[in-house]
């Protein structure tokens, strides 16, 4: 009798650290939202050429297939300012392996917000084009929560850094989902 009721305690025990929230489930883990798609682009100004010098840079992407969708309403509209490096240059963006800081907000189907602090690191070699973007939700909508994306860019048609032709315009496509955990 005394061993029932020692297990009853337990589980009793355990269900209340549970439903208090002390004890998490692994579900818990899951993201408190997920967007399959992140398209978009970039514009640089004045433009990325062979001649290093400092730019500014804004970017405008949409978010689609977000889910939950009962709390965003399924997609949302990214901005971001973008914080490159003061001798940006062609030859910087081919050889990769580059810090570039970035605040974004994204305003979701439903006008909700979430404002977030963000670093892109982009890889060398074959990579250099692809960017993995860590940060975290600073307010608004999912606030303090940490964000992960990777994103792959590349110049728009005819902008080849050759006289003439800066690289002016990215087109941005994400590889991995948009994740807010």
């Amino acid at each position: 009798m005394k061993r029932i009721l020692t297990r009853a305690s337990l589980v009793l025990a355990v269900g209340a650290l549970a439903a208090s929230g002390l004890a998490t489930p692994a579900s818990a883990a899951t993201a408190r939202q997920s967007c399959k798609s992140l398209k978009g682009a970039a514009t640089l100004t004045p433009g990325l050429s062979t001649t290093p010098h400092a730019q500014t840079a804004t970017a405008t992407a949409t978010a689609s297939g977000c889910a939950p969708a009962s709390k965003t309403g399924g997609s949302g509209v990214l901005h971001a300012k973008l914080k490159l490096p003061t001798n940006s240059s062609c030859q910087g963006l081919a050889a990769g392996k580059q810090t570039i800081k970035l605040s974004a907000t994204m305003t979701w189907k439903n006008k909700k917000t979430s404002t977030m602090a963000l670093v892109a690191k982009t890889g060398s070699g074959s990579t250099a084009t692809v960017a993995t973007i860590t940060g975290k939700v600073t307010k608004g909508l999912f606030a303090a929560r940490p964000v992960t994306v990777t994103i792959k860019f590349a110049p728009k048609a005819g902008q080849n850094c050759t006289p003439g032709h800066p690289i002016k315009n990215l087109k941005i496509t994400n590889t991995k989902p948009l994740v807010i955990h």
